[in-house]
């Protein structure tokens, strides 16, 4: 592609030089000088690249400070190609046709009841024959018009000049229309001041007449997941509502919608809104439904609903108004982990004016951090995919954001809510998993610091000094640094990576950073070479802190038949047992008595209790129970620490009251997620959306239909859309029926509940029972599920089954047991079962939803996930 930039410096051209240009000019057959009546036309706002066809003059500026050149098929709007016109300033390019030198620019207006068409040329022109010649050398070519025609017996014409302007002045019969209208001028019906005729035709284009054209849409841009719409259109509209009658209520009566493209219904009257929202758009809305439901959404306006300021009326409208929906995501094969590819339903284009770049993120799953593409990184569009290439390889599990309005299909249409694809894991071998940061730690009064992980780990830079220059740090004085003391040192070893100050740290706080994405780069790999890539924050430390002591936070509890207790403290790390002796045993229990029915006298815990730490909380389980409402609890002062050894607990005396539970849904991260309802065939059949919200990045997506499957009274989604411990929103949208909506943290299928082995006694015959914790909804999953489970109990006389119990049933924390009628319970036993469904198949019993584990084991999980804590 050739480039010819020749900024407008006006040169003085000798008589003689312009004849022979012209003379050239003849022989050559030049094309017809157009003079484009709007002359400069837009191309692109700057920092776009300007494409045209053949060689044009392009101005590059604003507000009458421009600069000019002449380019062959394309130029960068940008200060580079120009020089900046105007400092400070949004800039723009426009082009026109490059005429032959010396050759007339002009521009037309129409006047006289849109009968009269002024030419005015911007240098001297004179007529080389007579009126009637010139006349005769006239032809107009009207808008929609595909011929240029004479002038007419009774239309006629004017011509004048000055020493550097003509005007030239055509009398119609009939008024102009349109905006296409054209004017032709023969060659050599003028001639230039050296008398030389113009050997090209002289085009006048694009001449406006009256407004014939009623308004036109342009795209439009939805939000709310599709609730509400906005309707853009090329000019200013009024909604031509008969007088007395109210304007929203006549749109919306004028409006129908399509969700397949044939089949259409009127707009809802009830619970929706429809108005003029500015002079070019409308706005429609839906309260509890969705206007736009798949890729194939027509809005239907009827004729006559809307006029321009001309008061042409529209004619029948139907408005494909859905906007591109992402159908896959995937890491391009042999790009070493660099290049996404994102495949839409159709065609898009950026609708950035080319800053799509600061329009995309990528999305840790590790951490859900959210990081920008950086310079080198590059976006492409071709057609109907969007291409990322990443500059650092991925790794992991990841996901890509797109701001809303970022891109348009064909129609203009733009998505107004942000979107979010759906996880890519990079490609890899071996092992893929990435080291776990797990706590950091302060030894030799504070001058090594500690950052422990959960496999061994190694510097990820090629040296030790790179790896300190890049640590973000705060101390005292509120001083934030890139880069440690050039006198610090780096050490790995297995687990732990090790930074030493040449002196013990001193001060009120401090903080330490490690964050990939501040350099665009990596601190810490495993010994497979896989780095992680998550922003590690340690902190914050306190050297000096006169505060040496915490104490037991409000939210303590003690529950579930008085199995167990947990008292939470306010220290700012997590808690560490400080009576263990040089054997590593552990006096913590003994340091712990109890006082029941408030009579002031305390006892010591049995020996078959269990006292742990997890976090900052000291859990109590009690093995045969107590049967009090509340229990007082003692603790000794100093016995348990934070993870520095800075602080120590104070002495413990409280009062610990028992508090009920909830319930909760179900979502698998391991399995396809199966939900459940009772069955209505009109409103499955008309479903036309499935969309996840994950809660940590609060961006909807909406499924393909190959992510999900819906039955007679099932949906499933496949595995792999949900990640494990992640909190969703769900909604199905079916055509005329108010959204569905249910929520739950994704769990691994086995381990929505734990469960004991079945205790069996000899009652009533024999008599089976299970303890079940629902350990889906103490991990935060509380809300009601879509569906039941299954308890199955099984009765086996030797390795015989004799008999089945079942029960489907919305199970939670609870005893749950079965009564089997035998007169002998000798050589009996009995397995239990907890699965997402039992039915006369006895070859599908769908999924393992639980976990067998001892007593003390439940009561340790349940203790661990915090189960029935209030705050």
């Amino acid at each position: 592609m050739t480039k010819e930039i020749m900024f407008k410096t006006m040169k003085k051209v000798s008589v003689y030089l312009l004849l022979a240009m012209l003379l050239l000019s003849s022989i050559l057959s030049a094309s017809p000088a157009s003079a484009d009546n709007s002359d400069w036309k837009f191309c692109v706002n700057e920092s776009n690249l300007c494409s045209f066809e053949g060689t044009k003059e392009v101005r590059y500026g604003t507000d009458g400070s421009y600069h000019n050149g002449i380019f062959t098929n394309s130029v960068l709007c940008n200060n580079a190609a120009f020089g900046d016109p105007a400092p400070g300033r949004a800039k723009q390019c426009y082009i026109r046709d490059v005429l032959p030198e010396g050759a007339p620019r002009t521009t037309a207006v129409v006047s006289g009841a849109n009968k009269v068409v002024t030419v005015s040329f911007n240098v001297y022109e004179a007529q080389t024959n007579t009126d009637d010649a010139l006349k005769a050398s006239i032809t107009l070519k009207r808008s929609g018009a595909s011929e240029y025609l004479p002038l007419g017996a009774n239309e006629h014409i004017a011509f004048s000049s000055t020493d550097s302007t003509a005007t030239l002045i055509v009398n119609l019969d009939n008024a102009l229309s349109g905006n296409t209208n054209s004017i032709q001028i023969a060659p050599g019906a003028f001639k230039n001041k050296s008398n030389v005729p113009y050997s090209a035709p002289i085009n006048i284009d694009n001449i406006v007449g009256a407004d014939i054209t009623p308004p036109a849409f342009v795209g439009a841009e939805s939000g709310n997941q599709g609730g509400d719409v906005s309707l853009n259109f090329d000019e200013g509209i009024i909604i031509d509502a008969p007088e007395g009658i109210n304007q929203n209520e006549f749109l919306k009566s004028k409006i129908s919608v399509s969700t397949d493209g044939v089949n259409f219904v009127p707009f809802l009257l009830e619970r929706s809104n429809a108005w003029q929202s500015n002079s070019r758009q409308i706005y429609l809305q839906y309260y509890d439904r969705k206007i736009i439901l798949g890729t194939n959404t027509i809005i239907k306006i009827a004729s006559g609903t809307i006029k321009d300021a001309a008061g042409n009326l529209n004619g029948e409208m139907n408005l494909h108004v859905s906007p591109p929906v992402i159908q896959s995501t995937e890491i391009a094969k042999d790009s070493g982990n660099h290049k996404v590819v994102i495949t839409f339903n159709e065609n898009i284009s950026d609708n950035t004016n080319g800053n799509l770049k600061n329009s995309i993120y990528l999305v840790r799953a590790t951490d859900s951090s959210w990081i920008n593409l950086v310079n080198d990184d590059r976006v492409d569009i071709d057609s109907g995919k969007l291409i990322i290439q990443f500059k650092r390889a991925l790794s992991g599990t990841n996901q890509i954001f797109i701001n809303g309005q970022a891109l348009k299909n064909s129609y203009g249409n733009v998505q107004g809510d942000s979107s979010l694809t759906s996880l890519i894991k990079a490609n890899g071998e071996g092992d893929t998993t990435v080291a776990k940061y797990v706590y950091s730690r302060f030894l030799n009064s504070y001058q090594d610091l500690q950052i422990v992980f959960d496999k061994d780990v190694h510097n990820a830079f090629d040296d030790d000094a790179s790896f300190l220059q890049n640590v973000n740090w705060d101390f005292p004085g509120n001083y934030s640094y890139n880069g440690l003391p050039s006198d610090t040192t780096l050490s790995f070893e297995g687990h732990i990576a090790t930074i030493h100050f040449a002196k013990p740290l001193t001060g009120n706080q401090y903080y330490f950073r490690f964050n990939p994405n501040n350099c665009n780069c990596y601190f810490f790999k495993d010994t497979a070479g896989n780095k992680v890539d998550n922003n590690i924050e340690i902190g914050s430390f306190y050297p000096q802190d006169p505060n040496k002591e915490f104490s037991v936070r409000s939210n303590k509890y003690f529950s579930h038949d008085g199995r167990w207790m947990s008292l939470q403290f306010d220290s700012r790390t997590g808690i560490v047992d400080q009576t263990l002796d040089e054997k590593g045993l552990s006096h913590l229990k003994e340091k712990i008595t109890i006082s029941l029915n408030n009579d002031g006298k305390y006892e010591a815990l049995k020996e078959r209790d269990v006292v742990s730490i997890v976090g900052n909380r000291i859990n109590i389980i009690f093995h045969d129970g107590i049967k009090d409402y509340s229990v007082k609890v003692k603790i000794d002062a100093g016995v348990i620490g934070d993870l520095y050894d800075i602080q120590r607990n104070r002495a413990v005396d409280e009062l610990v009251v028992s508090t009920p539970s909830e319930i909760t849904g179900y979502v698998f991260s391991d399995a396809a997620s199966e939900f459940v309802f009772v069955d209505n065939d009109k409103w499955r059949n008309n479903v036309k959306n499935v969309t996840i919200s994950d809660e940590n990045l609060e961006v909807y997506r909406q499924l393909t239909n190959a992510e999900y499957k819906l039955t007679e009274g099932k949906l499933v989604i496949n595995d792999g859309v949900f990640q494990k411990g992640h909190y969703y929103l769900i909604e199905v949208d079916a055509e005329g029926y108010n959204t569905r909506r249910f929520n739950g943290r994704a769990n691994k299928s086995s381990e929505i509940f734990y469960m004991t082995a079945p205790v069996v006694t000899a009652e009533n015959g024999i008599t089976a029972r299970i303890n079940l914790f629902n350990h889906a909804k103490a991990n935060g999953n509380n809300n009601g599920s879509i569906g039941t489970q299954a308890v199955v109990f099984e009765l086996f006389n030797g390795s015989t089954p004799v008999s089945i119990v079942s029960s489907n049933l919305k199970v939670d924390t609870g005893t749950y047991s079965a009564n089997f009628n035998v007169s002998d319970a000798a050589g009996y036993t009995v397995k239990a079962f907890v699965v997402s469904k039992y039915s006369a198949d006895s070859t599908n019993i769908g999924l393992n939803l639980a976990t067998v584990m001892t007593q003390l084991e439940l009561d340790q999980a349940m203790m661990n996930a915090d189960y029935n804590n209030v705050d």
